[in-house]
């Protein structure tokens, strides 16, 4: 299909959905699906960093990761919370391919000092997740997040085993909030015979490949709010990446060290609903290749917002950001992007939003090895990825439990990094290499639906999408692995106070790869999961995966697993 075709008919199916939004809002009033929580406990929560451990990322069209502001009674001393909340019931689909199809589940349940939760699955796989706190003294608090999950395998499909903790001290002092910790992990990654090379479907790697890797970090957050509009935020992390890649006899190593600093501040101006704000962001790393060769990467960056809420209904933002980049292809650079949003809501739980942004990004190689756990950076070297974006998105209630939503995302790079697979059979891995242009649009749309009286809630969506990049760059002329059609249903249901039911579909179409004529098949991954209360603090859950025992790739030439049934026990103390 013609970019400019596919674009334009995307484009006025949501620009039309805009009136339909607007008019929607003139009917009656909704249900409201949040949970039964004070709405002043809902608007403290919101200014605080709050993270729900276990949650793979997961990109989010139209989400901004800046914190909103909220007016709250700036006397009211909030109860102090981890940045980890309880986790429970709620699904959340991988809208994504998923690297192992998996779905962790949260809610906004009561106050306890331990969460766990331990379990076992077939192809010898455990699975612990600890979540505790403990108080220090008055206001300040310890917190512990432990996950641990792996996979024994076999020859036809790929093993794995998942292992994070990270230890938190916190501590409350009127407007002001410290934090630090420290967090460790290590992965490994030992896959099948992922059989013959690209280029020669006669020769057959002779030994399976293992790629492992360990990293260590520490953490620290500063946040003093005088006020819900006039407060300061900072934090920062340093990390430090070493990784093993081996098949047969042949080892490579690599590593890298990153920082990442942020601060930002905010004050309210003079009229009612006006901030005005800035921010100072650096990031970097210094890494090493398999080559043995040291090299490094800069971002900084300086902002400058303005928040206004006119009336009720809507609400502009917009910053101005000036970037100072270095990456040792493209050397320094200088840039200056805007980001400005608008947003719709009305009274009747009508929404509709726009964006339009420039953006830099550089994720570095740990980031890389989280999203592809069989890359092996070369001697290629880190380049920043930057382009513009536009992003349109509106949702209305055509029905009183019904939403409907769609929107449209349209992203132009200036250089795009992609995975290669290599085509040495000694050498099976992916690294990452760039192009200079590429384009990608998708269309989504979908529902919600609800049915109170069953206590029951489902989710549907579908995307399309369409990519393009530099034939002479990439041979098949697609951004690799970017599924042509996409979608996801989830379906959560509490019949009964003590039993929670939950099933998700997700579905990813063909990708092409960077070869001209070789394409990775697309699958649907069918899950189901139950948790059952037995007692006030002790629980049991099951859990099926990959229910259709489909064979599957999320990388091309590296099975993943078949059917999957898990079983064991939750604490809540």
């Amino acid at each position: 299909m013609n970019p400019r075709n596919f674009l334009l008919t995307a484009l006025l199916f949501t620009v039309f959905s805009l009136p339909s939004a607007v008019n929607a809002q003139q009917e009656g009033g909704t249900t409201s699906m949040l949970p039964d929580i004070d709405p002043q406990d809902i608007e403290i929560r919101g200014e605080f960093d709050v993270t729900f451990p276990g949650l793979s990322r997961q990109p989010i069209l139209g989400f901004s990761p800046r914190q909103p502001i909220y007016r709250v009674d700036p006397d009211r001393m909030p109860f102090l919370e981890s940045d980890d909340e309880i986790v429970t019931s709620v699904p959340i689909s991988q809208l994504e391919p998923a690297l192992r199809p998996d779905h962790h589940f949260f809610s906004f349940s009561e106050r306890r000092n331990l969460f766990a939760r331990a379990g076992y699955g077939t192809y010898q796989s455990p699975e612990v997740s600890i979540i505790a706190e403990a108080p220090v003294r008055e206001n300040e608090h310890i917190s512990l997040d432990f996950n641990h999950r792996s996979s024994a395998g076999d020859r036809d499909f790929s093993s794995f085993g998942d292992f994070n903790t990270d230890l938190q001290w916190m501590r409350q002092d009127g407007p002001t909030r410290w934090a630090l910790g420290v967090n460790g992990a290590s992965s490994f990654n030992y896959s099948a015979l992922p059989g013959p090379a690209d280029n020669n479907e006669d020769e057959v790697l002779p030994d399976p490949s293992r790629i492992s890797n360990t990293t260590f970090g520490m953490h620290g957050k500063w946040q003093h709010l005088e006020h819900a509009y006039r407060g300061w935020q900072s934090r920062f992390d340093l990390t430090h990446f070493t990784g093993k890649g081996t098949t047969g006899d042949d080892e490579k190593s690599f590593n890298e060290t990153n920082y990442n600093l942020y601060l930002n501040h905010f004050r309210d101006g003079r009229h009612q609903e006006q901030v005005f704000g800035f921010d100072l962001r650096a990031a970097g790393s210094l890494y090493d290749t398999i080559d043995d060769e040291t090299q490094y990467w800069l971002t900084n960056a300086a902002g400058a917002r303005y928040r206004h809420q006119f009336g009720y209904a809507h609400q502009v933002e917009a910053w101005l950001r000036f970037y100072q980049l270095y990456d040792p292809v493209n050397e320094f650079d200088l840039f200056l992007y805007p980001d400005i949003f608008y947003r719709f809501e009305g009274t009747g739980r009508v929404q509709a939003s726009l964006r339009l942004r420039g953006f830099v990004e550089n994720p570095g190689l740990q980031k890389l090895h989280a999203e592809n756990r069989f890359m092996i950076q070369s001697d290629n070297e880190l380049q920043h990825e930057r382009g513009l974006q536009i992003h349109l998105n509106a949702g209305f209630d055509l029905l009183t439990d019904t939403r409907v939503f769609s929107g449209l995302d349209y992203r132009q790079y200036y250089n795009k990094g992609y995975y290669l697979r290599s085509q040495d059979p000694a050498n099976p891995f992916y690294s990452y290499q760039f192009a200079e242009e590429a384009i990608h649009v998708e269309w989504y749309s979908g529902l919600t639906h609800r049915i109170p009286e069953l206590r029951t809630k489902a989710t549907f969506e579908l995307g399309f999408n369409f990519t393009s990049m530099d034939e002479e760059v990439v041979p098949s002329g697609y951004i690799p692995y970017v599924p042509l059609v996409r979608g996801s249903a989830q379906i959560m249901s509490q019949p009964l106070s003590w039993l929670n039911l939950s099933t998700w579909l997700d579905f990813s179409g063909k990708r092409k790869t960077a070869a001209e004529d070789t394409e990775a098949d697309g699958f649907f991954q069918l899950g189901m999961r139950s948790d059952i209360r037995l007692h006030e603090r002790v629980g049991v859950y099951f859990k099926s995966l990959n229910i259709l025992d489909q064979d599957y790739e999320v990388w091309h030439r590296y099975q993943e697993q078949p059917f999957q049934f898990y079983g064991g026990i939750t604490l809540h103390l």
